[in-house]
C-alpha cells in the first residue's frame, strides 16, 4: 500500500471520529412516577373576617371556661339578622357521666321567663285589658292600702308606714312596685324565706293574697328593685285571660312561635334531654339536688319542672332550650308585628327610671318593661353591649340580648348556679365586639 492510500484512510477514519462525537442521539426520556405525579392545588388562605376572629375569640372563651371550672359547658347561639352565623358548645351537660352538651338539651331558663310574661302582659294590653298606670289593686284587690317598711320601733318590731301612692302595672313591668324577692338581707326579704312566699305548692291567686298580706320594702314608684313583680304579673295574666298562666303563654307565645320544648314542665319525651344543676364548691362543681340548703327560697331544681306543681312562676318557672328561646328572641329582633306592635315592643325597650336610683343594674344599664336597657355607649359601663341593647339573663346562667343596632341576636346556655355569672357575661360580649 502506497503512502497516499494510507493517508487517504487516516482522513475518512478521522472524520467517522469527529461525525460520531458531535452527533446529539435521539433518546426518548423514560415516564417517571415524578414526572406523572399530579401536584396538589394549594388552598386560597382562609379569609380573615370580622366574624371569623369573632368566631375564634367566642370558641376560644368557650374553652377557656369549661377549662378553669367555671362551668360545666356551655353553648352560644348568634343571629345576624334572621341568619345564624355561629354556634358552638363546649363540655358536659352531665360531668359524672361525661355526656357532651348538646344543642337540643332542656335547661333551666329561670329568669328569662321575665320576658316571655312582658310580651304576654303586653298582648294583653294591646287588647285593652288594662292601662300601664292603672293601680295593681284595681285587678287585684288585696294589693289596695298596702304598708311600706320604715325602720324599726324602740321594742324591735317593724315600723310600718302607708303607701304614698298605689303600686301600678308600670311599676310591676319595671321592678319598682316596692316589692322584695327573698335574697337580700333586709327584713322584708328575711319575710318572704320566713313564710315561703314562692312556694310551689301554692297557686297564683294563693300567691298573690299572701304576698300582698306583707309590707312593701319601699315607696311604690321611688327606685328599682328586682322582685317578684313579674309572678304579680303571671296572676294578672290569668285574672285578664281567664285561662291558667302556662295555657295562656302556649297559647300566645309557644306555640305561635314553635316553641315545643318550652313550658312550665318538661315533656316526657325530653326527660333525657334535661340534666343536672351545679353550683361551685370547695372541691369544684357539684350537682344540686332538691332540699340543698344552700339553695335560696327553699327552692327545689328538679320537682317544679319534673312534676305539675301549683305554683306556676312568671319570674322565674320556664324550661326551654337554646333553639328554642332563639324564638322568641328572634321575634324581638325582627319586631314585626308578629305577638306585638312594633310600637309596643318600643315601648318595653325604652329606659322606663329615668333618675331613679337602678340598684344592682350596674353602670351604664336602666329597666324598661321587663328588660333591662343598655344606656352608654359600646365598651362602657358593667356590661360592655352598645347602647340601645336590650337583655337579660337567668341564675343559671343563661343569658341573652339583641344589639338593634346590628340586628345581632345572642343566647347562651348552661345549667350552674354562679357568682360569676356577670362576670362570664361581660367576657363573652367582649369576645363578641372584640377588646
Amino acid at each position: 500500500m502506497t503512502l497516499r492510500n494510507i493517508f487517504k484512510i487516516w482522513v475518512i477514519g478521522f472524520a467517522l471520529m469527529v461525525q460520531a462525537c458531535s452527533s446529539t442521539p435521539d433518546i426518548t426520556p423514560q415516564k417517571t412516577a415524578e414526572s406523572t405525579r399530579i401536584k396538589t392545588k394549594i388552598p386560597p388562605p382562609f379569609p380573615i373576617t370580622t366574624q371569623s376572629l369573632r368566631s375564634e375569640r367566642i370558641d376560644r372563651l368557650l374553652s377557656d371556661l369549661v377549662a378553669e371550672g367555671s362551668v360545666p359547658g356551655l353553648s352560644v347561639l348568634i343571629y345576624e339578622g334572621d341568619k345564624e352565623t355561629y354556634y358552638g358548645a363546649a363540655g358536659y351537660s352531665n360531668i359524672e357521666t361525661k355526656t357532651p352538651l348538646k344543642r337540643r338539651d332542656v335547661g333551666r331558663y329561670y329568669s328569662m321567663t321575665k320576658p316571655v310574661v312582658g310580651v304576654a302582659m303586653m298582648i294583653l294590653y294591646e287588647q285593652g285589658k288594662f292601662k300601664l298606670d292603672d293601680p295593681v289593686s284595681k285587678y287585684l284587690p288585696e294589693y289596695a292600702n298596702m304598708k311600706v317598711y320604715a325602720g324599726e320601733n324602740p321594742d324591735g318590731s317593724m315600723k310600718l308606714v302607708p303607701a304614698v301612692r298605689p303600686m301600678t302595672i308600670r311599676d310591676l313591668m319595671r321592678h319598682t312596685s316596692g316589692l322584695a324577692y327573698g335574697f337580700a338581707p333586709t327584713p322584708i326579704d328575711k319575710l318572704y324565706n320566713e313564710i315561703g312566699v314562692l312556694s310551689f305548692d301554692r297557686n297564683l291567686d294563693d300567691f298573690s293574697k299572701k304576698l300582698a298580706s306583707l309590707p312593701l320594702l319601699y315607696q311604690p314608684g321611688t327606685r328599682y328593685n328586682y322582685s317578684v313583680s313579674t309572678d304579680v304579673q303571671g296572676r294578672l295574666i290569668e285574672f285578664f285571660s281567664g285561662q291558667k298562666l302556662g295555657t295562656y303563654l302556649k297559647n300566645n307565645i309557644f306555640t305561635p312561635l314553635g316553641m315545643a320544648h318550652t313550658g312550665f314542665t318538661v315533656r316526657t319525651s325530653d326527660r333525657t334531654k334535661f340534666g343536672p344543676i351545679y353550683q361551685h364548691s370547695k372541691s369544684g362543681l357539684s350537682p344540686l339536688q332538691d332540699g340543698n340548703s344552700k339553695l335560696p327560697l327553699g327552692m327545689d331544681v328538679n320537682r317544679p319542672f319534673l312534676t305539675d306543681v301549683a305554683f306556676e312562676s312568671g319570674g322565674s318557672g320556664l324550661v326551654s332550650t337554646i333553639d328554642d328561646y332563639a324564638k322568641f328572641a328572634l321575634m324581638l329582633q325582627r319586631n314585626d308585628g308578629t305577638l306585638i306592635k312594633p310600637a309596643t315592643l318600643d315601648m318595653m325597650i325604652k329606659d322606663q327610671l329615668g333618675a331613679m336610683p337602678k340598684g344592682h343594674l350596674g353602670a351604664g344599664s336602666s329597666f324598661g318593661l321587663n328588660f333591662a336597657v343598655k344606656t352608654t355607649p359600646k365598651g362602657t359601663g358593667a356590661y360592655p353591649v352598645p347602647e340601645g341593647t336590650f337583655y337579660w339573663g337567668g341564675m343559671a346562667g343563661t343569658a341573652f340580648f339583641i344589639d338593634d343596632e346590628t340586628d345581632l341576636t345572642f343566647i347562651m346556655h348552661m345549667q350552674v348556679f354562679s357568682r360569676n355569672n356577670a362576670n362570664i357575661r361581660k367576657r363573652m360580649a367582649t369576645a363578641i365586639y372584640g377588646p
